[in-house]
């Protein structure tokens, strides 16, 4: 018995469990490995491309800060759902945090520190690698012009400042079904243009028809084949201030069409005498019409005809207006950072005091001591003097 007892009590020692200081360190210890982990694959992504990964951002924060973020901001940041609703508070306050992406590869490089900028390694991690699909690529300055060119555009448009090439992976199913829907078909380049704040959502699910306020010869995606008929429509907007790019932007889509008549009705002006300025042409040639006038847009109602492949970004503010913050203690700012994050109190305080300011102008008792410390200071000045 006595053995017995002895046995059960070393099993007791053995089966001891681990104390809850211990369970917290060793889960500390795993959120902080997968935090490296995160680090370096976004340091990896900024270092591969910077204006690509900071373009991308750009259009993300332009999607965030817009009022119709319902529709805009999709796919939308699974972190920031709570019960199924979105904390919108908390993910615009997280990105007002955001640093320059200079000065995020700088903490990137320090492993040490990265738990105090977790939650902005973990939102730029989801926009810049986990939504890997599609990927951008920065087109060179000398190759605008053959891009450009590719489409159809007069010498006298303008041109953007940067090209981004829109690349899809093998494994993408909606590149795939594109492409084979394309078997048997000629393909033709068009342009898009759309405000900044939809171009998140244009980028990861294509062009979609609910996002064209334009409707004046019917539903569907509109696009032309002259990107200046395609620039009034790329409505310029406020994108992300850190922007080595720049703050604000304009876009515009250049795609690839596949030329299936059932999914696409092809406008062109009417030189003859008619009723209206446009007529249906769905059967004609996409080029020339039969009386020789091109075609100034199309109307695609298949968007799976569709694909994206490049963004034209024309930047209308200066890098040298970026606005990095090199304290790497988001805790320290001071009264202009609680300001910044709190735009709506910033806004009534300074609405209440201009009505403060009106007030105490029309008030005549204010009047009347302001004159007689205008007296006093006056009497004091001279007594002074003398």
């Amino acid at each position: 018995m006595d053995g017995e007892l002895e046995a059960l009590s070393d099993t007791a020692t053995n089966c001891n469990l681990p104390s809850a200081t211990e369970t917290i360190s060793d889960f500390n210890q795993a959120k902080l490995d997968t935090l490296e982990k995160k680090a370096v694959h976004l340091r990896l992504v900024l270092e591969k491309d910077f204006k690509a990964a900071d373009i991308k951002w750009s259009l993300f924060v332009a999607a965030a800060f817009s009022f119709r973020y319902e529709s805009c901001l999709r796919p939308f940041p699974p972190s920031f759902l709570k019960n199924g609703v979105k904390d919108m508070d908390t993910l615009l306050s997280v990105i007002t945090d955001v640093p320059a992406l200079d000065l995020v590869l700088q903490h990137l490089e320090n492993l040490e520190n990265l738990a105090n900028i977790a939650d902005i390694i973990d939102l730029l991690f989801y926009v810049l690698v986990r939504l890997k699909e599609p990927c951008l690529k920065t087109v060179p300055v000398e190759a605008h012009d053959s891009i450009i060119t590719t489409g159809r555009s007069s010498a006298a448009t303008p041109r953007p400042q940067y090209i981004f090439q829109v690349n899809s992976s093998c494994k993408s199913t909606t590149e795939n079904k594109w492409k084979e829907l394309a078997k048997n078909h000629h393909t033709f380049f068009a342009y898009h243009g759309n405000r900044l704040e939809n171009f998140y959502t244009i980028l990861n699910f294509g062009l979609q028809q609910h996002l064209n306020k334009n409707t004046l010869l019917g539903n569907g995606v509109y696009l032309s084949p002259e990107l200046n008929t395609s620039l009034p429509f790329s409505h310029g907007g406020f994108g992300w201030g850190a922007s080595c790019i720049g703050g604000h932007l304009s876009c515009v889509a250049m795609c690839e069409v596949i030329d299936a008549p059932e999914g696409i009705n092809y406008q062109k002006p009417v030189s003859n005498e008619g009723d209206g300025i446009y007529e249906d042409q769905k059967n004609k040639s996409i080029e020339q019409g039969a009386n020789g006038t091109s075609t100034t847009q199309y109307i695609v109602t298949n968007c799976d005809l569709v694909r994206l492949r490049y963004l034209l970004i024309y930047a209308k503010q200066t890098a040298s207006m970026r606005f990095p913050t090199t304290n790497s203690n988001r805790n320290v700012g001071g009264l202009r950072q609680w300001l910044s994050r709190h735009k709506l109190f910033s806004i009534l305080l300074g609405y209440g005091l201009m009505l403060a300011t009106i007030g105490f102008a029309n008030n005549q008792p204010i009047h009347y001591y302001y004159k007689i410390l205008l007296k006093k200071l006056d009497f004091a000045y001279s007594n002074v003097k003398i």
